[in-house]
């Protein structure tokens, strides 16, 4: 075993699609590494275990922002356990549709060209690292019946509103990327005008202007309530996000330790006419948005759980969600 350990996520939609992944990046890590291949959640905690052990030193998430965000989270939760004194830096690979850890830290290409870049690197002994902010979520959820406590960590969070319904819709399509980003969008847009306007709307249409409806949360920022029932808008950001070089959120979390924080009972106007401030990546100025750099989001759900997205991963059943500045992650950056 070498010095780099690739987790592959077999279920992430660029892996599927590319049969005998596995076996390229073990040909391109030669003696520098191991690689496997996970197919479930249950199987990443021991799959990142055996690579510790064995004394991988870089650990590589063969996924999208997703996988490495549940890769990152298995190595804190290990770390608090104290089986890990720090974690090891983690490379992205461009395996998912967005992408946007990568993009932040310029990261381009695909798994094979990162890992070739990342073998040259460390035997020239030199491995760019860059240190990343994050936030942290720690509540309640519901599972199984029974609440529990949880802590975890992220870049990008979706609690509810556009962002959280964006997503829904947008990773239920065959092909999600950048065009099906501007689809979801536009599609949306032109239904919120259509039934605005009471002109005939297929079914479909609908469903798109489904995307503004509004969630249900008393919210504090910075410990002062949002005059707010339900929000059009919750959304939190550890970093300027680049999404699928479509638009670009969170430019006020560019100070460390300040996040990016978006609540409140803005409409679909208002969020529709803030589409231009987005692809330039400026504050979005709506009516009835609270938009500003803080240090804590207090979310709690009044009518049923809410489902935040969380750097592209779903979680059901969360009661209440407190969001501050989490630890800085480093990524390796070849």
């Amino acid at each position: 075993m070498g010095r780099v350990g690739i987790i592959i996520n077999a279920n992430a939609r660029k892996n599927r699609k590319s049969p005998g992944l596995d076996a390229r990046l073990r040909a391109s890590l030669g003696s520098e590494g191991e690689v496997v291949l996970t197919r479930s959640l249950d199987e990443l905690g021991p799959a990142l275990r055996r690579l510790l052990d064995r004394g991988a030193e870089v650990l590589v998430a063969s996924g999208g922002d997703g996988a490495l965000h549940r890769m990152a989270n298995e190595l804190l939760a290990m770390q608090e356990a104290g089986e890990l004194a720090e974690l090891p830096p983690l490379v992205p690979t461009n395996g998912g549709t967005i992408d946007f850890v990568a993009k932040k830290v310029g990261v381009g290409g695909d798994a094979e060209a990162i890992v070739a870049r990342l073998v040259a690197a460390l035997r020239g002994g030199a491995l760019p690292v860059r240190e990343v902010e994050s936030l942290e979520l720690r509540g309640v959820e519901r599972v199984g019946g029974e609440e529990r406590t949880f802590r975890r960590v992220g870049f990008a969070l979706a609690a509810g509103g556009v962002g959280q319904r964006f997503f829904e819709q947008y990773y239920a399509l065959e092909d999600p990327g950048p065009a099906a980003i501007v689809g979801v969008v536009a599609r949306a847009a032109a239904a919120h005008a259509a039934l605005t306007l009471r002109l005939p709307a297929p079914a479909g249409l609908r469903r798109a202007e489904q995307i503004f409806a509004k969630t249900p949360a008393r919210v504090r920022v910075d410990g002062r309530e949002v005059p707010a029932a339900a929000h059009g808008a919750l959304h939190a950001g550890a970093f300027d996000v680049d999404l699928g070089g479509v638009f670009r959120v969170f430019p006020l979390a560019a100070a460390p330790g300040r996040l990016h924080f978006h609540a409140g009972d803005v409409g679909p106007w208002g969020i529709i006419r803030s589409l231009p401030r987005m692809v330039a990546g400026k504050t979005l100025r709506a009516e009835g948005l609270v938009e500003k750099a803080g240090e804590e989001m207090l979310i709690e759900a009044t009518e049923g759980p809410l489902s935040p997205v969380v750097d592209g991963e779903c979680y059901e059943g969360v009661l209440r969600l407190e969001v501050r500045p989490g630890p800085r992650i480093a990524i390796g950056a070849p």
